[in-house]
């Protein structure tokens, strides 16, 4: 294991993976060593993995914990037992500069291609959908009332195209990503619904998970920015991708070497400068 005691960090930074992909990412860190139920005032940390990468201090968080077959933590149960809260609140007592937060989504619109294809999707706005839930540190946030015009930092989002970019796969730099909560997929009337409320938004993404770790993280002037992989088309508009945890995953276990080498990319950038990547 690797002795930090002598050596300089840079900078801190995290990763947080969903359904699939924080799996693997830990492999890419030295001296790494896995930290598990730690609590805090607003929950438990279910694990995380703490190590080092061209002398960064790098955070690997598990959004739903370290099974992939059946979360320990699903969606719904993040909120219930507060675990954005916990999560994101652990980021910032471990210092972290900077969050990635990896995420599989479905997608309003056919012209987003899968992620398996090698097109990945890094969101510039937000949108709380039909079973959006309420998230927030209360007086204990930084900036209780965090002003929203980017939910998702400019910065970060230019860092995440700019690696995958450079690994040699597609991004896009504009898209919406419309938080619905968990822990079931959406109904075609509520696609329907969301369809017509969302007109005009470029590449919309639904999604169970994100949108409140981009919330919370802005409470505590963390940058955030999402990295979105499509796994399938909305519920009704496609009989090739059925909605579902199984489709989820296939899409996601092609995807997962492209993720690994993005993630890679992004710490480059961190390891190559003392400044950060934008300064």
């Amino acid at each position: 294991m690797t002795n930090r005691s002598h050596i300089k960090m840079k900078h801190t930074i995290a990763f947080i993976g969903g359904s699939g992909l924080a799996q693997g990412l830990e492999r890419t860190l030295e001296g790494v060593k896995k930290v598990e139920n730690i609590g805090t005032p607003f929950g438990n940390v279910l694990s995380y993995y703490d190590g080092l990468n061209n002398d960064n201090r790098v955070i690997i968080l598990p959004r739903h914990g370290d099974s992939m077959e059946l979360p320990s933590r699903s969606p719904a149960e993040l909120v219930k037992q507060k675990g954005y809260e916990a999560n994101i609140w652990q980021l910032h007592e471990l210092g972290v500069e900077a969050i990635f937060g990896l995420s599989a989504v479905g997608s309003l619109d056919m012209d987003v291609p899968l992620a398996s294809e090698g097109t990945f999707v890094v969101p510039n706005q937000s949108v709380r959908g039909c079973a959006a839930s309420q998230h927030s540190f209360g007086n204990m946030a930084i900036n209780v009332h965090p002003n929203m015009s980017t939910p998702f930092d400019p910065n970060l989002n230019d860092v995440a195209v700019k690696a995958i970019l450079n690994c040699g796969y597609s991004a896009m730099k504009e898209g919406t990503y419309i938080y619905n909560g968990g822990d079931c997929f959406e109904t075609p009337a509520e696609i329907r619904f969301l369809d017509k409320m969302t007109k005009g938004e470029p590449n919309r993404l639904v999604g169970m998970t994100t949108v409140p770790e981009a919330i919370l993280s802005n409470q505590m002037n963390i940058p955030f920015v999402a990295i979105c992989s499509n796994v399938n088309y909305a519920e009704g508009l496609s009989q090739q991708t059925l909605v579902g945890h199984e489709q989820t995953l296939d899409v996601m276990k092609k995807a997962e070497p492209m993720i690994i080498d993005i993630t890679k990319s992004i710490m480059g950038f961190y390891g190559n400068s003392e400044k950060l990547p934008f300064e």
